[in-house]
């Protein structure tokens, strides 16, 4: 998503799972993040 667009909660939930995906695969979760355009929060 880029900066101020707002997905449906399907887009996000797709986005979150892939984050999830990329992380048990290794990659760091700022990586992951950046690879689906979220931001990562702390």
């Amino acid at each position: 998503m880029k900066r101020g667009q707002k997905g449906g909660g399907e887009q996000v939930l797709l986005k979150l799972r892939q984050i999830e995906v990329q992380t048990a695969q290794g990659k760091s979760l700022a990586l992951a993040c950046k690879e689906v355009e979220m931001s990562e929060q702390r």
